[in-house]
C-alpha cells in the first residue's frame, strides 16, 4: 500500500518535470522567434519611413532569405503596396510578441501571431 503511494507521487513528480521541461523549451524557443519578428517589424516600419511603402516580397526576401524560405514564415504585401501582414510561428501566448495570435479551427491551441500592417501599428499613420 505503501509503495503504490510512492510510486503514484513519483509518477506525479515525473509528469510535472517533463510537463516542466517542455514549457521551458517552448518558451525560449518562442522567445527566440519574438526577438526575430521584432527585428522584421523594425525593417517594415524604418522601409516604410524611406519608401513611403511596404517592401515586395522579393525585397523581404532579399533582407530575410532564411525567413523567406521557412514554411513557417509569410509575408503578403497588399497590392498597392500600402499595406502588408506578416505572420510567424508560435506556440505561447507572450505578452511580448508583436502582432494577434491565430488559433487553430480543429484543436484551442494558438499556431502563429500575425502583425497586419507594422508600419501604422508601430509607428503611427505612416502610410
Amino acid at each position: 500500500m505503501k509503495s503504490d503511494k510512492k510510486f503514484k507521487i513519483a509518477a506525479l513528480l515525473f509528469g510535472f518535470l517533463l510537463f516542466a521541461g517542455v514549457m521551458v523549451k517552448l518558451y525560449m524557443k518562442d522567445s527566440k522567434t519574438v526577438q526575430q519578428a521584432m527585428v522584421v517589424r523594425a525593417y517594415f516600419v524604418n522601409f516604410c519611413m524611406e519608401n513611403a511603402r511596404y517592401p515586395q516580397y522579393e525585397e523581404f526576401e532579399k533582407k530575410f532569405p532564411k525567413l523567406a524560405q521557412d514554411p513557417d514564415w509569410f509575408y503578403w504585401p497588399g497590392e498597392d503596396f500600402k499595406s502588408g501582414t506578416f505572420q510567424y510561428p508560435m506556440t505561447l501566448p507572450l505578452s511580448s510578441a508583436p502582432g494577434n495570435s491565430k488559433f487553430s479551427e480543429f484543436m484551442p491551441i494558438i499556431y502563429s501571431y500575425a502583425v497586419s500592417n507594422p508600419c501604422k501599428v508601430f509607428s503611427g499613420e505612416l502610410l
